[in-house]
């Protein structure tokens, strides 16, 4: 589980007063010598300053055990929300009453991994907006091939606002054929320690086309990283996993049965050698085979699978097999299409049909 920390005022508070209108249970828990004591509750009062949690009154004969010499940790498992407060009260034996919390963890949405930059990196941005020549520079903070963040002072606060569209023109590491263009996702105050305040304001923007890859140096990082981009068709509905969302689904099914989470994971790549197929090995193999099968044993598959295997095919085929692509399946039907599509492909190449090997590509002359 991937977390990024919070530290804007305005998003925790509006995402605890979300907590605290739908009445959603927070689960607690305090850590004494070997012991975990466990709480659940709910927020009770929510603002800026301060906020209470109301413990759940199946907890009414455990309210003489919360400590306040001991931190308290506070999680939202949906959300995969975190914070810890050191400092609380107890109000009426059941309200704990604490400041609003300065950083809260939040499990981290992005599509692709970000690489972070030290300050002392000072790793830059140029771009001028839209609507202005003027090119201005500024250090980054983090990059991926599907975005970035930098940093502005707070005189330079008012002159990019969310939403705009700015032309990035260099990155340090990265070679950019072309202005690249991105929008403002968010703005919100940057912290260079939790102690510590400064002046500087965090911008994120978000690429209008993902990049083919980013290139990553770092003072932190003596090896240099390079990220590809994950490739997706151009639709709304369920086109493959990327590596993060497949091996938070393969962990999934492993808290329940262990041994189908691995045969998911064996058979998915089978199944991944797909990508070896010819144009008319493709075309024959979309003509013979089950597509309500393959469609359910591709449930786990790669985004990049599914745009190799469906880029050369018909519009209406395309559309058609990402509507059964886009229903959702429970893991052991998905694991007995896996099986099945295997033995198709392992019958197609005993028969020579089909040829799935990196060098098919190849053409000897």
């Amino acid at each position: 589980m991937n977390l990024w920390s919070c530290y804007s005022p305005d998003y925790i508070e509006a995402e605890f007063n979300k907590l605290k209108e739908q009445v959603t249970t927070v689960e607690m828990w305090q850590n004494v010598d070997d012991y975990r004591e466990k709480f659940s509750g709910f927020f009770l009062e929510v603002s800026s300053q301060n906020c209470k949690v109301q413990l759940d009154e199946k907890y009414r004969s455990s309210y003489g055990r919360i400590n306040v010499q001991n931190a308290i940790f506070f999680h939202y498992a949906k959300r995969d929300m975190l914070f810890k407060k050191d400092i609380f009260s107890i109000e009426n034996g059941n309200i704990i009453s604490f400041k609003t919390p300065t950083e809260v963890k939040f499990r981290d949405l992005r599509v692709s991994k970000r690489f972070t930059y030290k300050y002392q990196d000072f790793k830059n941005i140029s771009f001028h907006t839209d609507d202005s020549e003027i090119v201005h520079s500024h250090i980054l903070t983090d990059v991926s091939t599907t975005g970035l963040s930098f940093v502005v002072n707070q005189k330079d606060r008012n002159k990019i606002s969310k939403d705009n569209k700015i032309l990035i023109v260099s990155l340090t590491d990265q070679n950019l054929e072309e202005i690249l263009e991105a929008r403002v996702v968010y703005l919100t105050p940057f912290k260079l320690s939790r102690e510590s305040n400064s002046e500087l304001i965090q911008i994120g923007v978000e690429f209008t086309s993902p990049m083919d890859s980013i290139s990553y140096r770092s003072i932190s990082k003596i090896v240099k990283s390079k990220q590809e981009k994950v490739r997706g068709l151009e639709t709304s509905k369920f086109n493959g996993l990327n590596p993060d969302e497949f091996k938070r689904a393969i962990s999934v099914v492993a808290q329940s049965n262990k041994q189908l989470a691995l045969n998911i994971r064996e058979r998915s790549e089978d199944i991944d050698r797909l990508r070896y197929l010819t144009t008319e090995m493709k075309r024959t193999f979309l003509l013979e085979v089950n597509h309500d099968l393959l469609a359910c044993a591709m449930r786990m598959s790669s985004k990049e699978l599914i745009f190799d295997l469906l880029s050369e095919v018909t519009d209406s085929i395309r559309d058609e097999f990402l509507e059964k692509l886009d229903s959702s399946k429970p893991a052991s039907a998905i694991n007995k299409a896996q099986d099945a599509i295997c033995k198709f492909i392992s019958e197609k190449e005993r028969s020579g049909e089909i040829i799935l090997d990196p060098r098919s590509y190849l053409k000897i002359v």
